[in-house]
């Protein structure tokens, strides 16, 4: 297992190079994705979406009072991505045999997970700046409370759980350890007299 924990690490700095230099190709995906989740939650909430310099601009149909024009809110998916660097390095770093068709499947997982990130990530940032013009769409208290729960699962938890779940699962059978050798109990000869105090009857006298 300490070799293993090693390899991994090993396999974590360059894995982190190629998320950072990967990432910006996967912006535009999560950027869509995070918007039909979004507008899902709260129907139309979401007009348009900017991609530029690693960050996604949403133009949202609401405005807050005091303020003209419509609110604009900017995510950054990178803090929710980082996660297929650690999916690559546990494949990576356990041999799995499965490790170069998997890294595709670590990258459709981590871009899911980015997409519901980003999506509470907004949802969020309405809740907390204009709670009355999302209350004027019809979201309802139980609508809030679920944003707030898809907020802290996507920012604290999913991004790194899931991904090192999903590599655990594919590289398993090279991560678990292996079954012990069964061991044969050694036999051992019984005399009749033997067999016989351990019967309960007494030792014949000769």
């Amino acid at each position: 297992m300490g070799r293993l924990v090693v390899r991994i690490l090993l396999w974590f700095v360059p894995c982190v190079a190629a998320w950072y230099w990967l990432a910006p190709a996967a912006d535009g995906l999560v950027a869509s994705g995070a918007r039909v989740l979004a507008n899902l939650v709260v129907k139309d909430v979401v007009r348009e979406v900017e991609v530029a310099s690693g960050l996604v601009t949403f133009v949202t149909a609401m405005s807050v009072k005091g303020q003209a024009g419509v609110l604009t809110v900017d995510a950054n998916p990178r803090l929710f991505t980082y996660g297929f660097a650690l999916f690559a390095a546990i494949v990576l770093g356990a041999r799995a045999r499965s490790a170069w068709w998997s890294l595709p499947l670590g990258a459709l997982v981590v871009s899911l997970v980015a997409m519901w990130g980003v999506a509470f990530d907004l949802l969020g940032h309405l809740v907390r700046s204009a709670p009355e013009a999302l209350h004027a769409r019809g979201v309802t208290q139980g609508t809030v409370n679920f944003i707030a729960l898809g907020y802290q699962l996507g920012s604290l938890v999913l991004p790194a759980v899931v991904p090192a779940v999903v590599a655990v699962a594919v590289a398993w059978k090279e991560i678990a350890p292996p079954a012990s050798d069964a061991v044969t109990p050694a036999s051992t000869s019984v005399t009749p007299a033997q067999a016989g105090a351990q019967a309960g009857f007494p030792p014949s006298r000769e």
